[in-house]
C-alpha cells in the first residue's frame, strides 16, 4: 500500500511539474494590464457588443474595413430607413474583411440586410487574417474568439504566448491621442472625431494629405480578387439565407486621384457580379469620388464625404434593394475646401543636394545629387525650385554611401514604399512632426524594405505612443527609438 501511495504521489508531482509552467504563464497573463484597451483596435469589442444587443432587431449591417468605419453617417441612413437599426461593423484592414464577416454572422437575424464592403485592394478582397491584430482587438473580451472558425481560433491560440511576452515588455497601458483610438467611435460604430487644428477648424473637415491622395496605395481596378474570397462569400451567403436575411456586396469609396486603370472598372464590376451568388449593389465607378471628400487616405472620407457616401448608398438601397424610384431625403453636402497651405518661401539650403519628381505643384525627392552632397547628416529641404517638397520617393537614397542620418521636417507629408531601402550607409531617420497623421506611410510596412539591420526611426518622446499605435505607423514600431 505504501508503495502505491508513493507512486501516486510521484505521478501527481510529475503532472504538477509538467503543468506548472503553463499555470504560471496563464497566471502572469491574467494579471497583466490590458495595454491595448484604449486603442483603435479595441473598438472591435464595442462593435461586437453593440451588434449583440441588436440581435433580435431588424438591421442594416455594414461589414468591412476602415472605409466603412470612416465612410458612413449611420444616423442619416437610419432616419432614411426607420424600420431598420444601422450598425457600422467596419474597422481595420489589418484585421481583414473575413474576421468582420465571421463575427457579424452570429448576430444576424430574420429580415436583416447585410452589406460586405471591402476596400479595393488585394488584402481586403482576400481571406487575410492576422492573429496578432486579433489579440490586440479582443484583449478586453477573449470570449469573442469563440465566434471565429476553428482554423482562426487555432492560429490566435498559437500566437498567444508571443503576445503575452510582448505585452509584458510594454507593461503600461497605451494612451493614444488623435483620431485612431477607441473613443473616436459613436454609438452606431461610425468614426466621429471633433478635434480641431491650429486654425480652429475640425481636423476631419478636410483632406489632410499633402498631394490630396496617398501615392503609396494606388487603386488598380485591374488587380485580381484573392483566391478563395468569392467562394467564401458564396458560402457566407448560404449561411445568411438560412437566417432568413439577405447578403449584398457593395463598393468602397476611392479617391479619384489614386485610381489607375480606370478603364478596367467595368470588367472589375462584372467579374464580381458573375462570381457571387448574392446581389451586387451600385458600381465601383460611382464611388470614385472627388479628393476634397477624403481625409487621410484613399479610402477614408472626411465628415462631408461620409454624408455624400451615405447619400449614394441610400440611393443604391432604393434602386437595387427595394427597387423603388425614391431619392434620399437628406441633402448632399457642399464640397469642402482644402486646408490652406503655408506660403512658399525661398529654396532650402539643402535643396541642391537632391533630385526631384514633380507632382502637380509639389515635388517628391527622387534621388541624391552626389555633386552637391558632402555631409553625412542632412535635413531634407522643404522648398526647392520655388515649389514645396512634400515627400520622399521610392529608393530615393538607393546606393548612396554618404548619408548616415536624415532629418524629416514637418513639411514632408509622404514617405513612399522603399524610400529608405537599398541605402548601405543610412542608419537613423529623425521624424520632426508630432502628429503621425501628418506623414503618409503604407500600413503594410513596405516603407522600410531592404534597410540595414541597425536602421532606426527616432520619434519625439511626447508622441512616441501616438506613432506606435497609429493606423499606419504602427507597422514600423519595432524600429522606433525615443528622442
Amino acid at each position: 500500500m505504501k508503495k502505491v501511495l508513493v507512486k501516486i504521489s510521484l505521478l501527481v508531482l510529475g503532472v504538477a511539474l509538467t503543468l506548472s509552467p503553463f499555470a504560471i504563464f496563464f497566471a502572469v497573463a491574467a494579471n497583466q494590464p490590458h495595454i491595448y484597451s484604449k486603442t483603435y483596435y479595441a473598438a472591435l469589442v464595442d462593435k461586437v457588443h453593440n451588434l449583440q444587443t441588436l440581435k433580435k432587431q431588424k438591421k442594416i449591417v455594414l461589414v468591412g474595413g476602415s472605409n466603412v468605419a470612416f465612410g458612413f453617417n449611420s444616423r442619416l441612413i437610419e432616419e432614411e430607413f426607420p424600420e431598420y437599426k444601422v450598425v457600422n461593423f467596419g474597422l481595420y484592414a489589418m484585421l481583414g474583411t473575413k474576421i468582420m464577416m465571421d463575427l457579424a454572422l452570429d448576430c444576424i437575424g430574420k429580415g436583416d440586410l447585410v452589406f460586405v464592403i471591402p476596400e479595393i485592394n488585394n488584402q481586403s478582397t482576400s481571406l487575410f487574417f492576422s492573429p496578432e491584430s486579433t489579440l490586440k482587438a479582443i484583449e478586453d473580451d477573449m470570449s469573442i474568439l469563440q465566434k471565429l472558425p476553428k482554423e482562426n481560433r487555432d492560429s490566435v491560440t498559437g500566437s498567444y504566448f508571443s503576445f503575452v511576452a510582448n505585452r509584458a515588455k510594454q507593461r503600461t497601458i497605451i494612451e493614444p491621442t488623435g483620431v485612431y483610438q477607441r473613443k473616436s467611435f459613436n454609438k452606431y460604430g461610425d468614426i466621429s472625431y471633433e478635434e480641431k487644428d491650429e486654425n480652429d477648424l475640425p481636423i476631419r473637415a478636410a483632406n489632410r494629405m499633402s498631394l490630396h491622395y496617398d501615392p503609396t496605395m494606388v487603386v488598380d481596378f485591374a488587380e485580381t480578387i484573392g483566391d478563395g474570397f468569392f467562394d467564401y462569400l458564396n458560402g457566407y451567403d448560404k449561411q445568411i439565407k438560412k437566417k432568413k436575411a439577405e447578403l449584398f456586396y457593395a463598393f468602397s469609396p476611392v479617391d479619384e486621384k489614386a485610381v489607375v486603370n480606370m478603364s478596367a472598372a467595368t470588367d472589375y464590376y462584372w467579374s464580381i457580379r458573375e462570381s457571387l451568388s448574392c446581389k451586387v449593389i451600385g458600381n465601383p465607378q460611382e464611388y470614385v469620388m472627388d479628393p476634397h471628400f477624403f481625409f487621410d487616405s484613399n479610402f477614408h472620407l472626411n465628415d462631408a464625404g461620409a454624408i455624400l457616401r451615405s447619400w449614394l448608398f441610400a440611393q443604391d438601397l432604393y434602386r437595387d434593394v427595394f427597387e423603388e424610384g425614391s431619392r434620399p431625403s437628406f441633402a448632399i453636402p457642399e464640397t469642402p475646401a482644402y486646408p490652406e497651405g503655408e506660403k512658399i518661401g525661398e529654396d532650402s539650403e539643402t535643396a541642391a543636394c537632391f533630385e526631384y519628381q514633380e507632382y502637380e505643384d509639389s515635388l517628391i525627392i527622387s534621388g541624391v545629387s552626389g555633386d552637391h552632397l558632402g555631409d553625412s547628416n542632412i535635413a531634407l529641404p522643404s522648398v526647392a525650385n520655388g515649389k514645396r517638397v512634400v515627400g520622399i520617393g521610392q529608393n530615393a537614397f538607393a546606393h548612396c554611401t554618404q548619408i548616415d542620418n536624415v532629418v524629416i521636417p514637418t513639411s514632408i507629408g509622404i514617405l513612399m514604399d522603399g524610400c529608405f531601402g537599398n541605402c548601405p550607409s543610412l542608419r537613423n531617420v529623425y521624424i520632426e512632426t508630432f502628429h503621425p497623421s501628418d506623414i503618409i506611410v503604407s500600413y503594410t510596412g513596405s516603407m522600410i524594405e531592404n534597410v540595414t539591420s541597425d536602421f532606426r526611426i527616432f520619434i519625439h518622446n511626447d508622441c512616441f505612443t501616438d506613432f506606435a499605435t497609429d493606423y499606419y505607423w504602427g507597422a514600423y514600431a519595432s524600429y522606433f527609438v525615443r528622442y
